[in-house]
């Protein structure tokens, strides 16, 4: 089969990238071992841990991702990845001029560039916009820590009570616990009778509050059922991470593919990009786990980082698997430190490219292999917060370079 483009990965990078180049006419397809770590997501996006993200980028040393397209180059990607976002039908609020916040699962806040519209949010992470609240939650779930959550909205001064609601399909999950978990509770709650049953719950429950807070596993199946509480309820409805998994970047995740597939994109699910051909210094086609071969003029490889199988460690070193790309800082086999805290070495490692994010294979750059997102090297992305920033803008760029150059 052939195409234009083909993306190894399945998760943020390689769907952004998947979308930017499809969306100029381009046949695309992607090679998914399985679900991404957007099921990971915490709701938002982070670009950058500081308070003026694009300000911070232009200090950054030069091996950074961000640092190779230039802090003027990463805000047109950064815009344009919300224009993405917008289009797979995913709202967002923020800007990467300055970091907002968003309340976490444990009742602190966490500095972010975008959040998903509908999140509780705050401008400093020590102030919110209301001054009372009802917290209202499935009971019994095991995945939100209401008492967390009301102790540090008290302590801003808050007026908060908490409140468990119980739906005669959630008290049947009860009888067995395992049952009480994010992406269960979220199937039962896109039902539409429960949704209706909720509604009245909200109103009853919180005549007297300001706002309305719910975890986030609401809408798993459509993305309107928060604003449609609101609106039967009468009430200014917003929701707070849970753990994982995330309801909300299982929407993110489904949302994005739909959108591939209506420009028509193809994506070839349980699939694994195990071999490859190569002729004259270029790719011409990769096969994959299930004997699929694709070939195509351009290759990506945003196949992420380790949990994405992206990166493998073994015993003497860091690789990469699919096309035994170079894989920088050479850390040898002190992938950790002794002190957990520090940033670990690990974290750093990842694929070598040239500056147009192309693969370098041998010391070479491969003339139609790219890399984005979480397999590149030279960036922390959890000590920076970067991750998703660094995915979604090095995406655009390479994007860029495939519909520019070829």
């Amino acid at each position: 089969m052939r195409y234009d483009t083909v993306i190894i990965g399945g998760g943020l990078s390689a769907l952004m990238c998947g979308i930017e180049v499809a969306r100029a006419g381009k046949r695309v397809a992607l090679v998914a071992t399985g679900n991404s770590s957007l099921h990971f997501s915490s709701c938002s996006f982070g670009l950058y841990n500081a308070p003026e993200p694009l300000k911070a980028i232009e200090t950054l040393p030069t091996v950074h991702p961000y640092a190779r397209m230039g802090a003027e180059q990463v805000a047109a990607y950064a815009s344009r990845a919300t224009e993405i976002l917008n289009i797979a039908g995913i709202a967002t609020v923020g800007s990467a001029e300055k970091n907002h916040y968003i309340a976490t699962p444990v009742g602190g806040w966490r500095e972010c560039w975008l959040s998903i519209e509908g999140m509780l949010t705050s401008q400093t992470g020590k102030d919110v916009d209301f001054k009372s609240a009802t917290i209202l939650y499935p009971e019994g779930f095991l995945d939100f820590y209401t008492q967390f959550i009301l102790d540090g909205l008290t302590e801003m001064g808050i007026t908060v009570k908490a409140q468990a609601f119980a739906l005669p399909e959630i008290v049947v999950r009860r009888n067995n616990p395992t049952e009480m978990r994010t992406v269960t509770v979220a199937r039962a709650l896109d039902k539409e009778e429960n949704i209706r049953a909720l509604a009245t719950i909200i109103s009853r429950e919180s005549s007297e509050s300001d706002v309305v807070l719910l975890p986030a596993v609401l809408g798993l199946n459509s993305t309107d059922v928060q604003s449609r509480l609101a609106h039967m309820a009468n009430r200014d409805v917003r929701a707070i991470p849970t753990l994982i998994p995330s309801v909300e970047g299982v929407k993110v995740e489904r949302a994005l593919n739909r959108a591939l597939e209506s420009m028509g994109g193809v994506i070839f699910m349980a699939h694994t990009a195990v071999d490859y051909t190569m002729e004259q210094g270029e790719i011409k086609s990769i096969t994959t786990s299930k004997g699929v071969t694709l070939t195509a003029d351009n290759f990506v490889l945003a196949s992420g980082s380790f949990i994405g199988g992206g990166l493998v460690a073994q015993r003497d070193c860091l690789c990469e698997p699919v096309f035994g790309a170079d894989v920088v800082p050479n850390v040898g086999n002190q992938y950790t430190t002794r002190n957990i805290f520090e940033p670990q070495p690990f974290m750093g490692v990842g694929v070598a490219t040239d500056n147009n994010f192309r693969v370098l294979v041998g010391g070479k750059a491969v003339e139609n292999l790219y890399a984005c997102g979480a397999v590149l090297s030279g960036y922390n992305p959890v000590k920076e917060g970067c991750g998703a920033g660094v995915a979604m803008t090095t995406a655009l760029k390479v994007a860029d370079e495939i519909i520019n150059n070829r």
